[in-house]
């Protein structure tokens, strides 16, 4: 059954017996406009044939009016909230809100095409960066008031690939809910992303630091400097890490928590990023003498301010014990490094310089894999594969040392190949051959001799130009310019 709906719309479907008696098998379908009705027709054709497949097939999904925002609800409530992360919960809301729905909330989940999708990926591209930063008259301190926003910008390619995963995500959940038969964002391009460089610190960059942050007087801003720096930690791992998670006798320190922060929630501690991020990961004597600083700082503080302190261990913390922001060791960390001269350096790329100086210390992947929380070396090697720069430099120079020794030893064996008239031949041991063997060996030393001086004859003392006949000497470049080798 095919008829005509509306200017594109058509109604295709086909009866079946089932145990209820006979019954319809319908869908609606809408072409672009500008078809013709008989392109439309053939199009209905084979949408017919096609609903008749999926119902064989056993994937057909019956009609159902649900829009994308109500069934958007409905995958937030029942699946992101129960299990996922409550930062990831905050991400696919933030997508969903700002303009996922806005842009295709009110379109039936069923009629969502690929080509809809794909114009609305496309619509990102030059629209302007939303900024969470609120307006100057809602600012508390007058230092926030009087401070300039940040110019806007367009969305950068990261982000529009944030909103294609988003509603890709969804969208096959309806697949799998039996919402839809097939996602239409499968037929779309996921946007391609110019992965940015790593800016990370060197050996002498990272020296640097090291000696700039030791005039630095706030204990637990060093303390969350030299935990990505010298243990690669995240920054929410920092955050997270209690004196009680020290291994005093082993040097060591165990990462099993982070702290998070949503609009909603605030702060809060809760898991690390991912299974592998749970680990141990050993401290440098360095390292623990700071922590040991730090644990006598806290028997220090609560002996002075007594009941005021209400801290339980946190390592970075502020002046009572209580925790910061997550936020706050980035932005301390921001005006440290403008004024130190490591501009463009973010905290997060402390981690990345801890990685990329294990590898240039000829560190293997797993190690750093381990040590960086990563649940393959596959990752590690992909993130970092700047660092093994100079494992490719070394490479060449053990290349160029085999160059080296062939051409040190060009002389020994140059020598091997020089005439015999001028070298040392060694005497032959005649008495050891029988008789007629000594007279054939005699005369054909003889002959020898007669050729060796006869050719020293005729050589030239220092030929300018070498004839045609005599050649060029061996390892000279041909007289002829134009001639090859």
């Amino acid at each position: 059954m095919i008829e005509k709906r509306g200017a594109n719309s058509w109604r295709v479907g086909f009866q079946t017996s089932t145990q209820e008696g006979r019954q319809w098998i319908r869908r609606t379908v809408t072409f672009p406009a500008g078809l013709s009705e008989a392109q439309q027709r053939e199009r209905a054709e084979l949408e017919e044939a096609r609903l008749r497949v999926e119902y064989d097939d056993g994937t057909f999904v019956p009609e159902n009016p649900i829009t994308v925002r109500e069934f958007s609800q409905l995958w937030i409530e029942d699946h992101v909230r129960v299990n996922c992360a409550a930062d990831t919960l905050k991400n696919y809301q933030f997508f969903l809100d700002s303009r996922i729905l806005p842009a295709l909330g009110d379109v039936p989940l069923q009629r969502l095409t690929p080509v809809a999708c794909n114009r609305f990926i496309k619509s990102l591209r030059g629209e302007l960066a939303r900024t969470t930063a609120l307006p100057p008259e809602a600012r508390v301190r007058t230092s926030d008031q009087l401070r300039p926003d940040a110019p806007a910008h367009a969305l950068s390619d990261r982000t529009i690939r944030h909103y294609y995963d988003t509603l890709s995500y969804m969208l096959e959940k309806a697949v799998q809910w039996e919402y839809l038969s097939r996602n239409p964002m499968k037929k779309v391009d996921r946007p391609k992303v110019h992965k940015r460089p790593l800016k990370v610190l060197d050996d002498d960059q990272a020296v640097q630091l090291l000696r700039c942050l030791a005039q630095e007087e706030s204990l637990p801003f060093r303390c969350s400097v030299l935990l990505a720096l010298l243990c690669g930690l995240r920054l929410g791992e920092v955050g997270a890490l209690r004196l009680q998670d020290v291994n005093w006798d082993d040097c060591s320190i165990d990462i099993s928590r982070a702290v998070h922060y949503t609009p909603a929630t605030g702060s809060f501690f809760g898991d690390p990023k991912s299974e592998a991020s749970a680990r141990t990961v050993d401290l440098p004597p360095g390292m623990m003498a700071l922590l040991e600083e730090t644990r006598l700082y806290h028997e220090e503080a609560k002996r002075l301010i007594g009941d005021r302190w209400r801290g339980d261990g946190l390592i970075v913390s502020a002046w009572d014990g209580t925790p910061l922001h997550k936020d706050t060791p980035s932005k301390q960390w921001r005006k440290f490094a403008d004024k130190h001269g490591f501009e463009g350096i973010r905290f997060h790329d402390l981690r990345h310089s801890h990685a990329s100086i294990l590898f240039a210390n000829n560190l293997d992947a797993v190690a750093v894999a381990t040590r960086m929380g990563h649940a393959s070396a596959d990752t590690t090697l992909r993130i970092y594969a700047h660092a093994l720069r100079r494992r490719d430099r070394e490479s060449a120079a053990a290349m160029q040392a085999l160059l080296d020794r062939a051409a040190g030893s060009d002389a020994p064996a140059a020598d091997q190949q020089r005439p015999a008239a001028d070298k040392q031949l060694p005497a032959p041991d005649l008495a050891a051959l029988d008789p007629a063997t000594q007279q054939l060996a005699a005369q054909l030393a003889a002959q020898l001799v007669a050729q060796l001086a006869g050719m020293q004859l005729q050589q030239p003392s220092s030929p300018a130009n070498p004839s045609p006949a005599q050649g060029s000497p061996r390892g000279s470049a041909p007289s002829d310019p134009n001639s090859t080798p």
